[in-house]
């Protein structure tokens, strides 16, 4: 049996190889950039928004959390005629710096995850081919299904859902890779 902590090296490795296709998907290649639009007038749009001094929060119109809600005819009007959607509201302008840390902090735990996996399933000197298949089927499941229930239900567009899908297929691939080459 492969004790986790033999393993730092393929953890250490996929994460920083994660980290970085992560920075290739979005900054150079950018094929995130058609999944976001810009808000027409955007400029009133928001102010309009600023002006209701809504909390920090998520939210989702229009709202009927009640059996009361949906008998009110003016909740009845707008869930018939629309429109229908969700805000989030952040606390401030997002940190960069921040940001790309929990992203690199959720690369290594799902790695440290996936090689805990791996240590059931695998044995020392296990080949590349078996160590593969099973870090690259963990990894995938991890990058690429643990969104998808939000996606249905809160309206992310298919494209969006399809290249979500395909980068964590490609970091499946390369963690299972990665794995793959590094097996004690």
């Amino acid at each position: 049996m492969v004790e986790l902590f033999g393993l730092w090296m393929p953890i250490a490795a996929s994460t920083v190889a994660l980290f970085f296709a992560s920075f290739v998907a979005w900054v150079v290649i950018g094929h995130h950039n058609p999944d976001w639009q810009e808000l027409p007038n955007e400029a009133e749009t928001a102010g309009r928004i600023k002006n209701c001094d809504l909390p920090v929060g998520r939210y989702i119109f229009p709202c009927a959390r009640t059996k009361a809600d949906m008998e009110n005819a003016s909740k009845q009007e707008l869930i018939a005629n629309g429109p229908w959607g969700t805000i989030n509201i952040w606390s401030g302008q997002p940190s960069m710096g921040r940001n790309m840390a929990l992203t690199f902090m959720f690369y290594l735990v799902a790695n440290i995850f996936i090689a805990y996996l791996a240590t059931l399933a695998l044995e020392p000197g296990a080949g590349f081919s078996q160590v593969f298949q099973v870090t690259g089927t963990a990894a995938i499941l991890a990058h690429c299904f643990a969104f998808m229930p939000n996606a249905i239900w809160f309206g992310v567009p298919k494209r969006a859902i399809v290249m979500d899908v395909l980068d964590g297929i490609v970091y499946g691939l390369l963690t299972g890779a990665i794995f793959g080459g590094l097996w004690p």
